[in-house]
């Protein structure tokens, strides 16, 4: 049956609830003021046509959209809506209108793509990305995020896997081969990664695979076998096999040039990466005296490019292949005042500020989750004149932000640099300055005792869980002991 619904309400995310038989559903995929036709005869209703459609609504093609939730809307009213939710997000913070920085073009933009591969009921494999809140596969051909040279690539592996008869990885019965497929793409130096995430190490005919990859001469570059036999959603293995190239790629961005390996973090979008990286160095105002820290440093993107203005920067990544590799990037762009340490960012910066030592900027990159009270609490102690806080969730970015606030800095603030175009997620970069009458109780601190900057180091023996004691209280494990 069908139920029209007429000036459907919508928030920032494009969706709107309607009631059917005194429950509520969400129907996806609309735009407020729109009026909908819903088919209620299906396990949960869903949107079935567009009577009177917004003016912000273009055509899309269903089967290239997977992960893009705004791609029915035009790109100029999906940065209004963007702008509007982080304003009224930050509304009792008291800004200045927060500015949000768009793309050039909002299409094929990821440098990074990944795929999962199983067979059909028809026995046939099929490949697309999963299903929101489901481990339902969406096919997916021309995805409108991915690189244009990832769905050609991804598109014709499925051709060689079918080719071969390479049996995909069945997640109820535990058999099979392949799992996902992970493209990464040098937007700048045109280098091709492919990753091939297999169900443990054996992989029949992954010779004929190899060979028929090369055959295509997509420009790929390396090709790699990653082993994966956990039962888990997690894409990618700790194990890594190169079967072809050098297992990296490099890219450039700006002036510097990175190696990327699998595991490797490394922003998806590079040219927003740039207008990122350049308004956080901006507002940064990094002084050749400065000692920078660079937390959650990943491969050292932003710890190469803060050498560029600081005396010294330290870059704190708890990976191990990410410090790695980002050892290495110092050593190709010739920089000589950085150093990477692998340790918990939290765990770092709250025995710097044990020893008493002073540090002048920090940047930091958190995860989703954001950072930690003891983590913001150190900065303080540091005496950071300056906190620049690149956030990918502006949720846990608010959260932190009081903490901040209680700690005596103040926010000055608030820029989006749009890093995801067609979808819900946002990059925002905050910053926070220390008040005057603590800035100069810090540097009086700072200058009553010799300071040596050779003190900051890695120390092996602190104790990570409990400088994460506020995650234990969270969950009411506050005074029980990991067995």
């Amino acid at each position: 049956m069908l139920i029209e619904f007429k000036n459907v309400k919508v928030g920032y995310n494009p969706d709107t609830e309607v009631e059917i038989n005194n429950k509520k559903y969400l129907i996806h995929g609309v735009i407020d003021g729109e009026d909908i036709l819903v088919e209620t005869d299906a396990k949960y209703p869903y949107l079935k046509k567009i009577v009177k459609p917004s003016p912000h609504r273009i055509p899309f093609n269903e089967e290239e959209v997977g992960g893009a939730q705004f791609h029915h809307i035009d790109y100029e009213y999906e940065l209004e809506l963007k702008k509007k939710y982080l304003n009224e997000l930050f509304a009792p913070f008291h800004l200045k209108e927060i500015k949000m920085n768009g793309m050039d073009n909002p299409y094929n933009y990821r440098n990074k793509s990944q795929m999962t591969f199983k067979l059909s009921k028809t026995k046939r494999i099929i490949y697309g990305l999963y299903e929101e809140y489901s481990h339902n596969i969406i096919t997916a051909d021309n995805n409108i995020l991915q690189s244009e040279k990832a769905n050609l690539v991804i598109k014709e592996l499925n051709k060689i896997l079918a080719k071969h008869k390479i049996r995909p990885y069945d997640e109820k019965t535990r058999t099979g081969n392949l799992r996902h497929v992970l493209v990464r793409y040098g937007f700048n130096s045109k280098e091709l990664m492919v990753v091939l995430i297999t169900n443990g190490e054996m992989f029949p005919g992954r010779n004929n695979v190899l060979s028929d990859l090369k055959k295509l001469n997509l420009g790929i570059t390396t090709v790699v076998q990653n082993f994966n036999s956990r039962d888990t959603s997690i894409v990618l293995g700790d194990k890594d096999r190169v079967l072809y190239g050098p297992g990296f790629i490099y890219e450039y961005v700006g002036d510097y040039k990175f190696k990327i390996s699998p595991q490797s973090f490394f922003q998806v979008n590079t040219n927003g990466m740039k207008k990122l990286y350049d308004l956080a160095m901006k507002n940064a105002g990094i002084t050749k005296n400065d000692i920078v820290i660079d937390a959650y440093s990943g491969v050292g993107t932003i710890s190469i490019f803060a050498s560029k203005y600081a005396k010294q920067v330290f870059g704190v990544e708890l990976n191990k292949n990410a410090v790695h590799d980002a050892i290495i990037n110092a050593k190709i762009n010739n920089i000589k005042n950085v150093e990477f340490i692998c340790n918990d960012a939290t765990n770092y910066l709250t025995n710097l500020a044990r020893i008493k030592e002073h540090v002048d900027v920090v940047i930091m990159d958190p995860p989703r989750d954001g950072s930690t009270k003891p983590f913001i609490n150190a900065i303080k102690y540091l005496g950071a004149r300056k906190a620049i806080y690149i956030s990918c969730n502006p949720e846990t970015l608010k959260r932190d932000l009081y903490q901040f606030f209680e700690n005596g800095y103040v926010l000055k603030s608030i820029e989006s640099v749009d890093m995801f175009p067609k979808t819900v997620s946002l990059e925002c970069v905050a910053v926070l300055e220390l008040k005057e009458d603590k800035l100069e109780e810090a540097i009086k601190k700072a200058n009553t005792k010799k300071y040596n900057e050779n003190k900051i180091k890695y120390i092996p023996k602190a104790d990570i869980e409990m400088m994460r004691e506020d995650k234990y209280e969270a969950f009411g494990f506050k005074n029980k002991k990991k067995q």
